[in-house]
């Protein structure tokens, strides 16, 4: 039978909003698809489903080390990836989500063979045109919800960003970013734990791991951890260290999204105005001083001019 799904946000004295997915649920057995599904211990989980106004979308969830989690989107698979030795995985679709409202599952298949089904299912809702994306994680049997993302969120859910990553020829590195303040932020390497910090009230955290980088691709991976040791939020930064840049002098910075000259000088000098030392130090790779690149990287010069 159909069965509209309704999700009333309810806050701790007053109703914060009241929002209703007409979302239709074909399936005679309700939300997650048709039939028993097995949804026993070690069963797929998800942490995070995020989509950003261009409609790209990242999933970052648990599972057990090395299973094989299969993303389904009704009954279609869009994707697979194998948990890491933590049991952490993440998956980011190569294709952006359209509009409309569509219903989210896991499986998990183990070393053994066994498959087992997401006990939660994330149903989302992406309008038309302007408005506000609406993620919600619902049990399979219709009880209790969790919105990932739109009005009544966590607070903290999307605020994580890694602003820098800064590193020197010997392979050490550095790591700076903007959580909620207070907020514990855990930082990977290729997924290998290499620390955690605490933001300060300014919203900033910052990490040097005693872990070094060797030349070759990597990824930087930070997640803001909730009280329930859940994950809040979660960021990945891809650079390359290549055999040129590890023979850099230190002092060199990689340009990631969401820098500025005056944020780096900021950080690196305590005063965004010296933007123009790094300028002039890189003017041959800056063609405009408020265009800067992802990828790009820049010799930080001493803070006293010649």
């Amino acid at each position: 039978m159909n069965r509209p799904f309704i999700i009333a946000v309810v806050g701790v004295v007053v109703v914060i909003a009241a929002l209703v997915l007409n979302f239709t649920l074909q399936s005679p057995s309700g939300l997650g698809g048709r039939g028993q599904v097995n949804t026993g211990p070690g069963a797929p989980l998800f942490d995070v489903v995020r989509i950003d106004p261009e409609g790209n979308m990242v999933m970052a969830g648990r599972s057990q080390p090395g299973a094989a989690v299969i993303i389904l989107d009704g009954d279609k698979e869009i994707g697979r990836v194998t948990a890491d030795t933590r049991g952490e995985w993440v998956f980011i679709p190569t294709e952006k989500v359209l509009p409309g409202t569509r219903e989210y599952a896991l499986r998990a298949r183990g070393s053994n063979g066994d498959e087992l089904a997401s006990r939660n299912v994330v149903v989302m809702s992406v309008p038309e045109r302007d408005g506000e994306i609406l993620i919600v994680e619902q049990s399979r049997d219709g009880g209790r919800s969790r919105i990932l993302q739109g009005p009544g969120a966590p607070e903290g859910m999307g605020t994580l960003t890694v602003d820098a990553i800064d590193y020197s020829a010997d392979g050490r590195f550095n790591i700076t970013g903007k959580a909620d303040p207070g907020s514990t932020v855990q930082a990977y390497l290729d997924n290998e734990f290499v620390g955690r910090a605490v933001t300060d009230e300014n919203r900033i955290w910052e990490l040097s791991p005693e872990s070094l980088a060797g030349a070759g691709d990597h990824v930087i991976r930070a997640d803001q951890i909730g009280a329930n040791n859940n994950v809040m939020a979660r960021v990945e930064i891809p650079f390359t260290l290549d055999p040129n840049q590890a023979e850099m002098p230190p002092g060199s910075v990689t340009v990631v999204k969401g820098n500025s000259l005056w944020r780096i000088a900021r950080r690196v000098y305590g005063a965004g105005t010296m933007y123009t030392l790094i300028y002039e130090a890189n003017i041959d790779q800056i063609k405009n001083e408020d265009l800067i690149y992802p990828g790009q990287v820049f010799s930080l010069p001493p803070t006293k001019r010649p």
